[in-house]
């Protein structure tokens, strides 16, 4: 009887241990921006508009500076109502790349041809500052 409690307890935990290491596959149509190469680019004030396509609590939880959040699926209705030039360069991000990079596919069709993303994962690996909260966009992304 322990013995099936013990099985049966293993069992209820096991599903929800593997989904919470599941992610969404990275589209390898997506052109990705290292997370070096992010740093370098807003540490010479380009104009770059980092869009964080998490939820508001993933990104509230954690995100890079001066990044926005618009999650994945508001994301063509908030560049319209933001007025966001197309010639304005816009990395992506999300924790692993999945979100980001459909996003930033997402953002190719629309016409920001130099969409492209970033993962949360490789921005902190590389030990480069997070904020947590909400966040205000660089000037500099929006002008």
């Amino acid at each position: 009887m322990i013995r099936t409690a013990i099985c049966t307890g293993l069992l209820m935990v096991l599903p929800t241990v593997v989904r919470a290491q599941q992610h969404a596959p990275v589209d390898s149509a997506a052109k990705q921006t290292s997370a070096e190469q992010l740093q370098q680019a807003l540490g010479k004030n380009a104009k770059v508009l980092v869009i964080d396509v998490r939820s508001p609590q993933e990104f509230s939880a954690g995100h890079i500076p001066g990044a926005v959040n618009i999650p994945i699926d508001d994301l063509a209705r908030k560049l319209a109502e933001m007025k966001v030039s197309k010639d304005t360069t816009v990395v992506t991000m999300c924790e692993h790349g999945g979100r980001s990079s459909r996003a930033a596919i997402e953002l190719q069709k629309l016409g920001y041809s130099t969409a492209s993303y970033c993962t949360l994962e490789s921005w902190k690996k590389c030990g480069y500052k997070i904020e947590t909260g909400d966040a205000k966009p660089r000037a500099a992304a929006l002008e």
